[in-house]
């Protein structure tokens, strides 16, 4: 499997490549540098396990929501280089990119994920890791105020995403319970978005280069 994988819907530039057993990252927390970032670091990823983009199986990227820039930062690499080179986009959500990097890192299985949408708004979601060691979504991912975030069942679940910094008072008041640990300093990560790009790749659930195209949610 020989898969690019993206991801710029926060602070984060992060980015993996892999070739069959060989796997490279690149994860850098660059604000406003991503643009710059992302090409040379897909060009120095692809020679250090030496693969053009020609031999690219797929080309996957987080389409947000997130920020409106590093959504369409993303969106419209992976779709130049679905068009230039005339293969599949795998389209990913960038709150089960965040959600898939904190179970990498953290090993919690459900989450919570809140990422602060500005204008009093968060984008929200909660997401459990399956069997298989992959998050899957159990519910819509939605903007909303603070105090209308959707409550899980249960009490052990887990704050991921900047949201927890900006809004934690106000979650825990219309959940009835804290979070087990909240970690407000979690990046997408570029293991995670390529563990979720094979994933999806498997299940034929990729789309062609004119349909990479960014999601906001408003």
């Amino acid at each position: 499997m020989k898969i690019l994988a993206i991801d710029t819907s926060t602070a984060a530039c992060a980015i993996a490549i892999q070739n069959e057993e060989n796997i490279k990252l690149f994860d850098k927390v660059a604000p406003m540098q991503q643009a710059k970032l992302i090409l040379p670091a897909i060009q120095t990823l692809l020679d250090s396990v030496s693969l053009t983009l020609t031999q690219l199986d797929a080309i996957a990227y987080g389409q947000g929501p997130g920020s409106f820039t590093g959504a369409r930062i993303a969106s419209s690499v992976a779709q130049g280089i679905g068009f230039a080179v005339n293969k599949p986009v795998i389209p990913l959500s960038s709150l089960a990119i965040m959600a898939q990097s904190a179970f990498i890192e953290h090993q919690c299985a459900k989450l919570m994920v809140a990422i602060d949408a500005r204008m009093a708004q968060t984008y929200w979601a909660l997401y459990e890791a399956v069997y298989d060691e992959h998050v899957k979504l159990v519910s819509q991912e939605i903007i909303c105020t603070p105090e209308n975030i959707d409550i899980p069942e249960g009490q052990d679940w887990y704050g991921v995403g900047d949201g927890w910094k900006s809004y934690q008072e106000t979650f825990i008041k219309r959940l009835g319970f804290k979070p087990v640990t909240a970690y407000p300093s979690q990046f997408p990560t570029a293991l995670a978005v390529l563990q979720l790009a094979k994933l999806s790749f498997s299940r034929g659930e990729w789309v062609n280069a004119s349909e990479a195209t960014p999601i906001y949610l408003r």
